[in-house]
């Protein structure tokens, strides 16, 4: 049977999740905010929705694992964007041997319209045979427009 380890950071809005081997049951009052800890020292990360910085007028939320102190032998990442509770994007990305990964969902709203935007993201690193498996979720802070 696993264990889960109940840990993680708030850091700039950005909901961090150490992967670790072991893994124990979450309190059902923490299971929104926080992940399970799953492989080698690294982290699962969701920030919280938000305008792109690098792209007017997107709505979106990076999905990252890094921190690993060895390479990834197979991962995978798949991110969901909501608005209002109703799935706008979704993004998936994968790859063998790396440190750390990236995956960004974006979706352009329609202008002039706020909305609150909520994300969720699953995280898998498949080492010595066994899938090590996390999910995350992370909200916006408060309704998004695009003017």
């Amino acid at each position: 049977m696993r264990r889960r380890i109940i840990t993680g950071a708030l850091a700039a809005a950005c909901l961090v999740v150490p992967f670790q081997a072991q893994a124990m049951a979450q309190p059902a009052s923490i299971r929104p905010q926080l992940a399970a800890a799953l492989w080698d020292k690294c982290e699962a990360a969701l920030d919280s929705p938000h305008e792109s910085h690098t792209n007017p007028d997107v709505i979106n939320v990076h999905a990252d694992i890094k921190g690993c102190k060895q390479k990834m032998p197979e991962y995978s990442i798949s991110v969901t964007l909501y608005k209002d509770g109703s799935q706008v994007a979704h993004d998936t990305g994968s790859g063998k041997n790396k440190f750390k990964a990236r995956v960004v969902a974006n979706w352009p709203p329609p202008k002039g319209q706020c909305h609150d935007y909520s994300a969720s993201a699953t995280f898998t690193i498949t080492a010595e045979g066994k899938a090590h498996t996390t999910t995350v979720t992370n909200h916006s802070q408060g309704k998004i427009c695009i003017k």
